[in-house]
């Protein structure tokens, strides 16, 4: 996590808070603490949700590349695999054209 995304998440409570409680005092010259602090509650819960979120797309996205790799690697080799069993059929096909190729001759 980093340091920007902390300091945005503490700064988007704090204004929570203040704006309630400014609000809260402009409007019905009473402030309600308990209004206070479920607004605060409510911009933590937003705040951690939205870090969860980037933490999952993150860790979502390296997955993703992870799998990436492990798909060029393995098609790499199968690339290979399939090259050797082609290249002896291949070579097959080959001779018995060569053979065919001779008995015409004959």
């Amino acid at each position: 996590m980093e340091t920007r995304e902390i300091i945005l998440s503490v700064l988007m409570m704090i204004s929570a808070v203040i704006l309630t409680y400014r609000w809260l005092s402009l409007v019905h010259n009473d402030v309600d603490f308990v209004v206070v602090f479920f607004a605060f509650l409510l911009t933590f819960s937003l705040g951690s949700l939205l870090l969860s979120m980037m933490f999952r797309m993150r860790r979502t996205v390296e997955e993703l590349e992870s799998t990436k790799r492990m798909i060029a690697a393995n098609a790499e080799e199968l690339e290979k695999r399939f090259e050797d069993k082609l290249f002896v059929y291949v070579r097959e096909l080959e001779e018995r054209l060569d053979e065919i190729q001779r008995r015409m001759y004959r």
